[in-house]
């Protein structure tokens, strides 16, 4: 569920993973459309987030994932589509935070 709130939070997105020759692991979001990026950073146990671009990718995904364990982590089969000529619309509940809008371009 958390990666589907995550593509309906940012649905351009794409999640990479690589790594160093020195093995450290590398782990990106993209948005290519929104030329937009976060970078995950990890210290141990203790993750940091670089993000760049217009949009803020990670603050999006977070704001979803943050309000779907506050609505109390509502399993799939609770989300709502609507598929018009214009949009996808995508709800859970009737939270406002957990509605998103795709138009069709």
């Amino acid at each position: 569920m958390p990666a589907f709130l995550a593509q309906l939070a940012a649905p351009g997105m794409q999640f990479v993973r690589a790594a160093h020759s020195d093995g450290t692991q590398l782990r990106y979001l993209f948005d290519p459309e929104r030329e937009s990026f976060a970078e995950f950073l990890t210290d141990g146990e203790i993750w940091t987030v670089r993000q760049g671009g217009p949009v803020a990718l990670w603050d999006d995904v977070e704001r979803s994932l943050v309000a779907w364990q506050d609505a109390g982590a509502p399993e799939i089969d609770s989300v709502r589509l609507r598929v018009t000529p214009a949009c996808h619309r995508y709800w859970i509940g009737q939270a406002p935070s957990l509605y998103w809008e795709h138009r069709i371009t």
